[in-house]
C-alpha cells in the first residue's frame, strides 16, 4: 500500500485505524461537494453514511478503518476526522 497523502489524517488517529482495520470508526469526512456522486464513492468504499452536510460539504460516516485509508488519495476528499460526543460546560 502507497502511503496517504499526509494532512488528510491527525497521526494519532492513523494509529487508531492501522492498529485495527477492520474495526468499525465513526468519522467526519470533510468532502469537496456533499453531492450524490461522492455519497455512492463513500458507500461504495463500504462506509455507512449517516448524515450528509451541505453547508460545510461534509459527510458523518461509520465503516471500517481500512476503508479510510484506502480513500486518502482521493482528490475529492479533504480532510478526516473522529466523530465523538461533544461535551458543553
Amino acid at each position: 500500500m502507497t502511503p496517504p497523502v499526509s494532512g488528510k489524517l491527525s497521526e494519532s488517529l492513523r494509529h487508531s485505524i492501522e492498529t485495527a482495520p477492520q474495526q468499525p470508526f465513526d468519522f467526519i469526512l470533510r468532502v469537496q461537494a456533499a453531492d450524490d456522486e461522492t455519497q455512492a464513492r463513500l458507500e461504495a468504499a463500504g462506509l455507512t453514511v449517516r448524515n450528509r452536510l451541505t453547508l460545510v460539504p461534509q459527510f458523518i460516516v461509520t465503516g471500517p478503518g481500512h476503508a479510510i485509508l484506502a480513500l486518502l488519495d482521493e482528490e475529492w476528499l479533504v480532510g478526516v476526522e473522529a466523530d465523538g460526543p461533544v461535551h458543553t460546560w
